[in-house]
């Protein structure tokens, strides 16, 4: 028989014995008895044996190159995880006869530590601790133990795993990594399903019934029961119930695990877990507001009720609302009232100005990263990997248009105009600093000092704004001032603050016409006053704004007023004026009008540095030390901005109290804003 493939004679018998050539699977030969020991007819059965193998084949090579689960096949993993745990939770009330109470805590208990191992990746050491506490929530002490205990003992994200890989065999599904973690997932949900509904045990529904196991695993009855349906119904009335429990969760959801908190209830613990990762800085307040701005629209709902539509909603109604509109708090303001009757009046305005595509992306990544946050946990896929609610599928392209531009910057004449002003030749006291008065006198503080920086350091206004006196360094070579966070642009009091980003720490040289204005002189009076900030009247504890917004309000607006009634500022396509951040526009210009380098002119404008060349091997600072880069930086921008303070002279060191500081009032011809 050696010209017939595949049969095998022993002793007087014949076999058929072939080898399973498959990745992953052990080939030893496989042997089946023919049970003849006629040579014709082992060479029919060895025929036929062959063409079915060539089919089995061909099949289990399909099914193992299946890369995934079908929702049957989960369903079927649910349904087998859910009737072993079952019959393991209802042991207990079994042994102790159907009329003993049931202890629900145990169940309480187990439910927990199954769906904190469904979070946890197969190989995990320990459980984080906030995810224990936001599955535990209502825990006792006792009972946050006894779920930290189990996970440790009992790891059950680890065992389940080998378990899945059992059950596969056994319905025939593809067995792979992908499908033995997914199938591990599913079981461990079925399990803490299993110890929910438990607990429903003694329900008249289910006692009804007469077969509580069967009741229980009826989805219907389990649904009834959770949307508080009346005991009295019958199975077949049990689909038209009312739902009865506003925080029960829904039958069917999109999410692994349905969460029937509020949105607004898990703003808060996110943030923290966003800043915790190190993605936002302290300054929350602009993304707060974002944040609830879409509780607002999107109707504060149960966690487990968002879906796609409400990403939409949110882009759409971003749309439509102008671009002063006015947000408020849950309290007062816009959000406080209903969403239907705040559109209908912004609708009814004559006229409005349409937010811009960068405003409009800002927000929908704000919320695009605090829903990649929950998606780790209340917004996690029940299936796949992709965002339930993406935001980013919503954010529009930005399509720059030549000949036009956001924000204009100064002139060389506007600047002289601002800087001849009676806040630098000599006027009233305060809220009269914009006119002349009989005893002119020029006074220092923020309104003086904080426009010359901004002209000649090209800071933004929060950072001049927010400048110690330990950051200004004078007894060098070439003086010098540091931009860095610190504590007087802290938001809480605890966490330094003030940097946009990385890349905003640098160090500037002071220009010449500072110098001899007098800055030294007014960084050493504040020193002697005993304050840290070089701007403490920008920053008292009695103040609702501070920083840079409490200085716009007290007397930056009032010099752009002035300016603008002089010389008239430079305006946008949308007729957007240019502002006091312009002044660092005005510079970014006058450096691109010099001789200076991209490279010069991001480290001085606090730019992060592009490609690989100027991020990782443009080491100048270090190899020819810091004191011959802060001159060459000094001579470039020398060179590059316009002397616009030539015509002032040194004034003497005049010192308002500090309540009176920085308070400057609308100059001539130009009405205050209460007044106007």
């Amino acid at each position: 028989m050696a010209s017939i493939s595949y049969l095998w004679r022993r002793g007087a018998r014949y076999h058929y014995r072939r080898r399973l050539y498959l990745r992953k699977i052990v080939n030893r030969p496989i042997t089946v008895p023919l049970a003849t020991a006629d040579p014709a007819e082992a060479r029919r059965l060895a025929t036929r044996l062959s063409a079915k193998w060539e089919v089995l084949t061909m099949q289990m090579f399909d099914r193992a190159g299946c890369g995934f689960l079908k929702a049957g096949e989960l369903e079927s993993v649910f349904r087998a995880g859910l009737d072993e745990e079952l019959g393991l939770a209802m042991a207990s009330r079994l042994d102790g006869g159907m009329a003993a109470g049931l202890d629900r805590r145990p169940l309480r208990v187990l439910e927990a530590t199954y769906r904190i191992a469904a979070c946890l990746p197969a190989d995990a050491d320990s459980a984080p601790s906030d995810l224990i506490d936001e599955l535990t929530d209502g825990f006792s002490a006792q009972d946050r133990a006894a779920v930290v205990l189990m996970l440790r003992s009992l790891a059950p994200h680890r065992s389940a795993r080998q378990d899945a890989e059992h059950l596969l065999h056994q319905l025939s599904a593809p067995v792979t990594k992908r499908t033995i973690g997914d199938a591990r997932v599913q079981l461990l949900l079925a399990r803490a399903e299993a110890q929910a509904r438990a607990t429903f045990a003694g329900h008249p529904l289910v006692v009804r019934q007469g077969d509580p196991f069967a009741a229980l695993l009826d989805d219907v009855v389990v649904a009834a029961i959770r949307r508080g349906s009346a005991g009295h119904q019958t199975p077949a009335d049990l689909g038209s119930a009312v739902d009865g429990d506003p925080y029960a969760a829904p039958a069917s959801s999109l999410f692994l695990m349905p969460d029937t908190r509020r949105f607004s209830e898990i703003i808060e613990p996110t943030i923290a877990s966003i800043r915790g990762s190190g993605d936002w800085n302290a300054d929350m307040e602009q993304r707060r507001r974002v944040i609830h701005g879409f509780a607002w629209i999107s109707g504060d709902k149960r966690l487990c009720d968002y879906g796609p539509a409400d990403a939409q909603l949110f882009a759409e109604t971003l749309r439509n609302l102008p671009v002063d509109f006015r947000w408020g708090t849950a309290t007062e303001g816009a959000m406080s009232r209903p969403l239907a009757d705040v559109l209908a009046e912004v609708k009814a305005m004559p006229a409005k100005t349409p937010r811009s595509d960068r405003t409009f992306n800002r927000d929908l990544t704000i919320m695009a990263r605090f829903s990649r946050e929950l998606a780790k946990t209340a917004w996690r896929p029940k299936f796949g990997k992709d965002l339930i609610v993406d935001f980013n599928a919503f954010t529009t392209s930005i399509k720059a248009i030549p000949g036009e531009t956001d924000r204009m910057p100064w002139t060389e004449e506007q600047l002289v105009c601002a800087f001849s002003s009676p806040i630098y030749t000599g006027g009233g006291a305060c809220k009269r600093r914009l006119k002349n008065d009989p005893n002119a006198t020029v006074w220092q503080d923020a309104a003086y000092w904080v426009p010359l920086l901004l002209a000649y350091t090209f800071m933004s206004r929060e950072e001049a704004c927010g400048l110690e006196c330990v950051e200004v360094i004078f007894d060098v070579s070439t003086p010098f001032l540091l931009v860095k966070a610190n504590m007087t642009k802290s938001k809480d009091g605890v966490t330094a603050a003030g940097l946009k980003r990385p890349s905003r720490y640098r160090v500037i040289p002071l220009h010449p016409e500072l110098l001899r204005l007098g800055f030294e002189d007014y960084v050493a009076a504040i020193e002697a006053e005993g304050h840290k900030m070089l701007f403490p009247e920008l920053y008292r504890g009695d103040l609702a704004k501070r920083g840079g917004v409490r200085f716009y309000a007290t007397c930056g607006r009032y010099l752009l007023d002035h300016v603008d009634r002089i010389t008239p500022l430079l305006r946008t396509a949308s007729g957007k004026r240019a502002d006091l951040h312009s002044m660092r526009t005005a510079g970014g210009s006058a450096l691109e009008d010099s001789r200076a380098k991209q490279i010069h002119v991001d480290d001085i404008m606090g730019h992060a540095r592009k490609g690989t060349g100027p991020r990782n091997y443009s080491k100048a600072w270090f190899a020819k030390g810091g004191a011959a880069i802060l001159e060459k930086r000094l001579a470039l921008m020398c060179e590059a901005t316009p002397n616009v303070t030539a015509h002032l002279a040194r004034a003497p060191l005049a010192l308002l109290p500090l309540e009176e500081r920085s308070r400057t009032g609308s100059s001539v011809g130009c009405a205050s804003r209460k007044k106007s």
